[in-house]
């Protein structure tokens, strides 16, 4: 038979419709309930909103939604700690959408007709920026807050290490220096702009090993220390590790190179599209030499240089101060040159002692066609790099001859930054790219 449900909370309603069909059936059924329609109310939104005005919905909808619908708080004027929510004049609820953003947290206050959303004018603040996740406003709820309580709100980033404060107390400008842990006991007030800063430095930095050994792969060590006094810590098995061709990898050099790099392409790419044409058919060859050298730019953009350090001078290593990040490279012994670029055949082979580079080409199936025959780029596995001619015979166990591209004649114009940017590349990366 019917049930009334008048004043039946609507939390409560499946439970009180499962309990009244409990006194007919007693097992194998189960209950769900839904209100297929609610009362429609309209609700005042106003104070520090985009749009105030009297809205329609239903009340079932959350306070989110009606700010929503009123076009959100004002972020310059409006407080996200401090909405009232009035009846009758009288404030029946106040929220706090901090807890709503930061932890989930918000009351489901059942919304009537008539009701009023206020949203007070926005609180003291404080800025935060530097090494934080992301620069952010952030409102107090009170007066005043330690750094410890704005830091809980928006995290730091591990390598902040102080704390730069601009402020005002007592109508006077401030302006302090503070460590990290300083700062998490200060009392911060309205206005504050704090800078969070990495400017400290450790005692140590980290070396990588990469190559022919058996120790730890990461090495941390005293800030000045130098490659000789970290190798004696470096386990190498001497009959594999090639130890005359020690080298570095150094983050600084490659971003030097590719500063190098980079540079010697905005010139071929300012060149390429600001060449004058006297007809249009000389534009239409322009349009599309243009888009040529786009086309290898952005290939060239690419390439990554590797930042090779030669550490070793006449087969003596040479004890130089490492930097944080450098990498530190034992090869291993080898008996193989390697041919690359432009032959017709990447190759390895044996070392041959007296052989010249042009016989080692001849043996990966000589130069392509779009060889460059009077210049070769010789690889060291010490990092040393030699431009030589093709009868060169001073070569190695170990070495990479690289065959660079011939720069066509019909670039001529271009012809001085195309095989400036070849030769870096092939210097700086051991990669020949092709026209």
């Amino acid at each position: 038979g019917p049930l009334k449900l008048e004043g039946v909370e609507n939390k409560n309603l499946t439970n009180t419709v499962r309990m009244h069909i409990q006194t007919v059936y007693r097992e194998n059924f189960d209950v769900y309930t839904n209100l297929v329609t609610t009362q429609p109310i309209g609700v005042f939104v106003t104070g520090m909103v985009e749009n105030p005005g009297r809205y329609a919905g239903l009340a079932t909808d959350s306070i989110l939604y009606f700010l929503d619908i009123a076009g959100g708080i004002d972020h310059k004027l409006g407080s996200f700690r401090n909405i009232d929510v009035v009846r009758n004049r009288n404030i029946i609820e106040s929220i706090d959408l901090y807890k709503f953003i930061f932890d989930g947290k918000i009351n489901t206050t059942r919304l009537m007709d008539g009701d009023t959303i206020v949203v007070r004018q926005r609180g003291p603040v404080v800025q935060l920026v530097g090494n934080v996740g992301r620069d952010t406003l952030i409102e107090l709820a009170e007066a005043s807050a330690f750094g410890n309580e704005v830091l809980k709100i928006v995290r730091k980033l591990a390598h902040a290490t102080r704390v730069s404060l601009l402020g005002t107390r007592n109508g006077v400008p401030i302006n302090e220096s503070l460590t990290i842990n300083a700062f998490l006991d200060y009392e911060l007030q309205d206005g504050d702009v704090v800078t969070l800063l990495d400017d400290g430095k450790s005692n140590t930095i980290l070396v990588h090993v990469e190559g022919e050994f058996t120790s730890s792969a990461i090495i941390a060590v005293q800030r000045g220390a130098r490659l000789l006094d970290v190798l004696n810590y470096v386990a190498v098995d001497e009959k594999l590790a090639d130890l005359a061709s020690i080298h570095i990898r150094r983050t600084s050099v490659a971003r030097a190179q590719k500063d190098a790099i980079n540079d010697a392409l905005f010139r071929l790419e300012r060149s390429s599209l600001l060449a004058l044409s006297e007809s249009k058919g000389q534009a239409d060859i322009k349009v599309q030499e243009a888009q040529l050298m786009k086309a290898f730019i952005e290939r060239a953009k690419l390439i990554d240089p590797l930042g090779r350090v030669v550490t070793s001078q006449d087969g003596v290593q040479q004890n130089i101060r490492l930097e944080a990040g450098d990498t530190i490279v034992i090869p291993r012994k080898t008996e193989l040159v390697r041919i690359a670029g432009e032959v017709m055949t990447m190759h390895a082979m044996t070392f041959r002692p007296g052989w010249t580079a042009a016989q080692y080409i001849e043996m990966a199936g000589g130069f392509s066609g779009r060889a460059e025959h009077g210049r070769v780029i010789i690889h060291r596995p010490n990092a040393e790099v030699r431009v030589a001619d093709p009868d060169y015979n001073d070569i190695g166990p170990g070495d990479e001859i690289i065959v660079p591209p011939r720069v066509d004649t019909k670039y001529t114009q271009y012809a001085l930054d195309i095989s400036t940017i070849l030769y870096k590349l092939a210097v700086a990366a051991a990669v020949v790219l092709a026209l």
